[in-house]
C-alpha cells in the first residue's frame, strides 16, 4: 500500500498546474435510490449499493486536472491506471507500436503527429460467455482563447451542478463514469460470467489510433459501449468521419498584375461550393436516429492555409477538413 500512495502522490503533483490552490470542493450527492430487489434485479441492486457516487465525481475532476491535450497523454494515463488498479481489476498499461500501426493497411490515420500512444485496459472477470468493453479516450483539443475561459481550463471546477475543464464533456467525465462502474462490480463481489474491459484510449480526436490499438492487441468483445456524451440516451449508430487533405495549385504574380495570375484561393471558393453540395447530397437520406440533427453527416474544413506574401497573388493551398 505504501508504493500504491507513493505513486498517487506524485501524479496528483500533476494536478491544476494552473491553480494549484483552488482545488474545487467535490459536493456531496446521495447514492442512487435503492432498487427493489425482484426477481432479475438482485445483481443491479448490489452494484448499485457499491457505486461511490462521490468518487466517481472527484476521479472526473481529477482526470480534468491533468492536461492531456492530443499526443500528451502519458500523466493522465499514468492516473488511469493507477485508479483501475487500485480499485483491483487486472491493468494492462502498454505503449503501442505507432510506426507499425501506420504501416497497417486499415489505419485509421490521424491529424496530428505523434510519437507515442500510451493506452491502458482494466480487466474484470474472467474470459467466458459474453465479453463487453467500456471505451473511453482521454486526449482532448487545444483549449484555444485563454482570455475566452473564466477559470483555468484545467480547475475542473463545479459551480451550478456542472463540471468546468477542457475534456469535462468530451469525455473525461464518462470514463470516470466508466472506471466507477467497474469498480462497482468488483466491489460488490458479484460473479462475472464473463469478462468487462474497460479501455482508456487515446488518440479519438484525430482518427482513433488508440481503439484501433487496442482491437489490434486483441481487446475484442460482444459489445462496446462507447462512453461519449449522448444526454444519457443509447445510441446504436454513427455518422462515421473521413478527414482528407486537399492541396489546390494556381500560379503566381504580383499583386499589381493580379490577372496575370491565378489566385489558389479563388479556386477553393469553387471546390468549396461543390463540397456544400456534397454535404446535401449525403443528408438526402439520413439514419432515423439522426432526425432531430439539423444536418446529420456534416461536412466541415477545419484549416486553411494559403500564400506566403501579401503583394503576391497565392499559387497554392491546402485544407484539412471531415
Amino acid at each position: 500500500m505504501a508504493g500504491r500512495t507513493d505513486k498517487r502522490y506524485l501524479l496528483e503533483l500533476c494536478l491544476q498546474p494552473d491553480q494549484p490552490a483552488q482545488r474545487a470542493r467535490v459536493p456531496h450527492l446521495p447514492r442512487p435510490a435503492p432498487v427493489p430487489p425482484v426477481i432479475g434485479e438482485r445483481a443491479e441492486t448490489r452494484a448499485l449499493q457499491a457505486l461511490d457516487t462521490d468518487g466517481c465525481i472527484k476521479l472526473a475532476q481529477d482526470l480534468v486536472r491533468v492536461p492531456s491535450v492530443t499526443g500528451n497523454e502519458r500523466a493522465v494515463q499514468d492516473l488511469v491506471a493507477l485508479t483501475l488498479e487500485e480499485a483491483g481489476l487486472e491493468v494492462d498499461r502498454f505503449e503501442a507500436d505507432v510506426s507499425r500501426l501506420k504501416a497497417h493497411p486499415r489505419f485509421p490515420g490521424m491529424e496530428v503527429e505523434r510519437t507515442e500512444a500510451v493506452l491502458v485496459a482494466g480487466l474484470l472477470g474472467q474470459t467466458g460467455e459474453r465479453s463487453l468493453i467500456l471505451n473511453g479516450h482521454v486526449d482532448v483539443v487545444p483549449v484555444g482563447d485563454r482570455q475566452a475561459w473564466h477559470a483555468s481550463p484545467w480547475s475542473a471546477h463545479i459551480q451550478a451542478g456542472r463540471l468546468y475543464g477542457r475534456g469535462a464533456c468530451d469525455m473525461k467525465a464518462g470514463l470516470a463514469v466508466g472506471i466507477s462502474a467497474a469498480a462497482a462490480l468488483k466491489k460488490s463481489g458479484l460473479p462475472l460470467r464473463g469478462r468487462l474491459i474497460v479501455q482508456s484510449v487515446v488518440g479519438e480526436e484525430d482518427g482513433g489510433i488508440g481503439t484501433f490499438a487496442m482491437a489490434d492487441r486483441g481487446y475484442r468483445a460482444d459489445a462496446a459501449y462507447v462512453l461519449e456524451p449522448t444526454r444519457l440516451r443509447l445510441i446504436p449508430a454513427q455518422a462515421g468521419a473521413l478527414s482528407f487533405r486537399l492541396r489546390i495549385s494556381g500560379r503566381s504574380a504580383h499583386a499589381s498584375v493580379r490577372y496575370e495570375g491565378v489566385s489558389a484561393i479563388e479556386k477553393f471558393e469553387l471546390v468549396e461550393a461543390r463540397l456544400r453540395q456534397l454535404e446535401l447530397a449525403l443528408n438526402q437520406h439520413g439514419h432515423p436516429l439522426f432526425r432531430e440533427y439539423p444536418i446529420a453527416y456534416a461536412l466541415n474544413i477545419g484549416r486553411v492555409r494559403s500564400g506566403s506574401w501579401s503583394s503576391s497573388v497565392p499559387d497554392e493551398l491546402e485544407c484539412e477538413g471531415r
